[in-house]
C-alpha cells in the first residue's frame, strides 16, 4: 500500500511534465520553420520572427474545433511557405532570382534532367526521395507538437497564451518603433505577402506579353531588300553555354578567358577574320538557355516558360524564319536536345539535327553529350556541304555544369566519329566530388570557358572564314560561380572577313576585337533581332 501511495504521484508529474515537453518541442520547430530566412545568403543573420508569440498565443487560447481548424491552415500556411522559401534557395543559387510559382512548373522537369544527368538516375531518385521524407516527416512532428496543446490544463494554456501574447505585442511594438535595434523580424508574414504579390504581377506580365506579340516592327515596317548585305554568305548563330560577363571580369576568372579572347582574335586575324565584340543583358541566369534563344530570335523578352509556350504557339517570326524568306536554308544544330522537340517547328528550321542526329559515336561528358569540337567539326561538314547559303543555329555545351570532365582540343582531322574522346571523358573527378569544392567548380567553369572559346576561334579561322559569325553566351552562370549580385550581361563577338558587314556595326557601340569595352553599353537581348535585321537589310548602317 505505501509502496502504491509513492508510486502514484511520481506517475501523475509524468503525465503533467510530458505534454509541456511535446508543446515546447513542437513550439520550437514551429520557431524554425517561421525563422528560415529567404536566401541561402541569410542563415547567418536570422532575426526572431514576432510572428511566433502571436501563434503561440492563440494556439493556446483555442479549443476544440477551433483549435483543429487554426492548426490545419497553420500546418499549410507553414509547409507552403518552407516549400516556397527553398525553391528560392534552389532558383536563388540555379537561376539568381527567386522561384515564380505561377511560371516556373518547368524548373521540376529540367532540374530532374540535370540531376539525374549529373548523380545518375538511383541517385537523384534516393536524393530526392529523402529529401521529401524528411519534409513529411518534419511536417509530421510540427503536427504532433502543437495538438500537445489539448492535453495541458487550461491554466497551463491560459498562462502559456498570457506570456505569449504579451511578448509578441512588446516585440511588434519595438519592430514598428525601433525596427534595427533588435533582432526581431516579421519576415515571415511580409514574405507570404510579398509572393501573393508578385503572383499577381506574373499574372498580369503574361497578359502584356500577349500584347507585346501583336506588335512586331519587322512586320509592321519590313526592311527594304531584307538581309541583303549578308547574302552569299553562310551565317552562323553561336550560342556558348553559361559564358557570361563574370568570365571576362571576375578576378578569378578573367585572367585566363582574357588571355584566350586575345589569343582567338589573333588566330582570326590571321586568317583574315575580324571581330566586334559588346554585351548584351540575358534575361536569365544560371539556366534555362532556351528562353535565351527564345528571346534572341523572337525580339521579345521570354523570360518565364510561360512566356516561352505562348511564343511557340504564336505567328511570330523568328530571326530563322526570315532568313528562310530571304533565301537561306535554315538549319539546327542542337547537341543537347535527347529528346522529341516539338517546338522546332515555330523557329522555322528547314533541318533540326538534334544529339542523336550527329553521329557522335563516344562517350558522353556526363551531362554533355559530347564536346564541342566535334559538334562544331559537323558543322563544318554541313556548311561545307551545302549548295545554298545556311543560317545555322547552333547551342554548344562543353561550359555546362557540372563542369567536369573538361574536354580538350585534339587535331581536327582525327575527330571522326568522335571515339578519340573517350580517353577525355573517363577522366576528371565525379561531379559529387567536384561539387563539394567551390573553389574547384569555379576552377572548372573557368577552364570549360576557355576550352569553348579556343573551339570556336580555332573552328571560324579553320572552317568558316567567309561565314558571319555570331557567338553569344546565353546567360550567366550559377550564383556558386559569379557570386551574389553579378549582371545578366553576357559577351557577344559578331566575326567576319566583310569589313562592309561590321561596318554596318558601327553606332553600336561595340569594341573592334574580341575583348568588349568595360563601359560598352549593354542592350537587352530581346533589341538584337530587330537591330541586326535592318542593319544587315538595304543600305543598312547603324540602328
Amino acid at each position: 500500500m505505501s509502496q502504491r501511495a509513492v508510486m502514484a504521484p511520481t506517475g501523475r508529474a509524468s503525465s503533467r511534465g510530458w505534454p509541456a515537453a511535446r508543446v515546447a518541442f513542437g513550439l520550437l520547430l514551429l520557431l524554425a520553420a517561421l525563422a528560415l530566412p529567404d536566401r541561402p545568403a541569410g542563415v547567418g543573420s536570422v532575426r526572431f520572427p514576432v510572428e511566433w508569440f502571436w501563434i503561440a498565443g492563440l494556439l493556446a487560447l483555442a479549443r476544440g474545433r477551433v483549435f483543429a481548424l487554426l492548426t490545419a491552415l497553420l500546418l499549410a500556411l507553414v509547409a507552403a511557405i518552407t516549400v516556397l522559401r527553398l525553391a528560392d534557395w534552389g532558383t536563388l543559387l540555379a537561376f539568381s532570382r527567386p522561384f515564380d510559382p505561377v511560371v516556373d512548373r518547368s524548373i521540376l522537369v529540367a532540374g530532374w534532367h540535370l540531376l539525374s544527368g549529373t548523380i545518375g538516375d538511383g541517385r537523384a531518385l534516393l536524393a530526392i526521395g529523402a529529401a521529401l521524407a524528411a519534409f513529411a516527416a518534419g511536417v509530421a512532428l510540427l503536427s504532433y507538437g502543437l495538438a500537445g496543446l489539448r492535453r495541458l490544463g487550461i491554466r497551463a494554456r491560459k498562462q502559456l497564451a498570457g506570456a505569449a501574447l504579451a511578448a509578441g505585442l512588446a516585440a511588434t511594438g519595438l519592430l514598428l518603433v525601433t525596427p534595427a535595434a533588435l533582432p526581431l523580424s516579421a519576415g515571415f508574414s511580409s514574405y507570404a505577402g510579398a509572393k501573393f504579390a508578385a503572383a499577381r504581377r506574373s499574372y498580369a506580365a503574361q497578359a502584356e506579353f500577349a500584347r507585346e506579340m501583336a506588335v512586331d516592327p519587322l512586320e509592321d515596317a519590313r526592311p527594304d531588300a531584307l538581309l541583303s548585305a549578308l547574302q552569299g554568305h553562310d551565317v552562323l548563330l553561336v550560342f556558348v553555354e553559361s559564358y557570361g560577363r563574370s568570365a571576362l571580369e571576375n578576378p578569378l576568372l578573367a585572367p585566363r578567358t582574357l588571355s584566350r579572347l586575345q589569343s582567338v582574335e589573333t588566330e582570326l586575324a590571321a586568317a583574315g577574320v575580324s571581330a566586334r565584340s559588346g554585351w548584351m543583358g540575358s534575361p536569365i541566369a544560371g539556366g534555362q538557355s532556351w528562353l535565351a534563344h527564345g528571346t534572341i530570335l523572337s525580339g521579345l523578352l521570354v523570360d518565364n516558360q510561360i512566356r516561352y509556350e505562348s511564343l511557340i504557339g504564336s505567328d511570330r517570326e523568328s530571326l530563322n524564319a526570315l532568313f528562310r524568306e530571304a533565301g537561306w536554308r535554315t538549319v539546327a544544330v542542337m547537341p543537347a536536345i535527347t529528346m522529341p522537340w516539338p517546338e522546332a517547328r515555330w523557329f522555322g528550321y528547314d533541318e533540326v539535327l538534334a544529339a542523336k542526329d550527329l553521329g557522335y559515336r563516344g562517350l558522353p561528358f556526363n551531362w554533355v553529350t559530347m564536346p564541342d569540337q566535334f559538334t562544331l567539326h559537323r558543322i563544318g561538314e554541313i556548311l561545307d556541304r551545302s549548295a545554298q547559303p545556311v543560317m545555322l543555329q547552333t547551342a554548344l555545351i562543353s561550359s555546362h555544369a557540372p563542369w567536369t570532365p573538361i574536354p580538350h582540343m585534339v587535331p581536327w582531322e582525327t575527330v571522326g566519329d568522335g571515339r578519340v574522346f573517350d580517353e577525355q571523358a573517363r577522366s576528371g573527378e565525379a561531379p559529387e566530388v567536384l561539387w563539394r569544392n567551390h573553389d574547384r567548380v569555379r576552377e572548372n567553369y573557368g577552364l570549360s570557358i576557355d576550352y569553348a572559346l579556343e573551339a570556336v576561334g580555332s573552328f571560324v579561322a579553320r572552317f568558316a572564314r567567309s561565314a558571319v559569325v555570331v557567338v553569344v553566351g546565353d546567360h550567366q552562370p550559377a550564383e556558386l560561380v559569379t557570386g551574389p549580385g553579378a549582371s545578366r550581361d553576357v559577351p557577344v563577338h559578331v566575326l567576319s572577313n566583310d569589313p562592309d558587314i561590321l561596318r554596318r556595326l558601327d553606332g553600336w557601340g561595340w569594341t573592334d576585337g574580341m575583348i568588349p569595352a568595360a563601359n560598352a553599353t549593354s542592350v537587352p537581348m530581346s533589341a538584337f533581332r530587330e537591330r541586326f535585321v535592318r542593319a544587315m537589310s538595304g543600305a543598312g548602317g547603324a540602328t
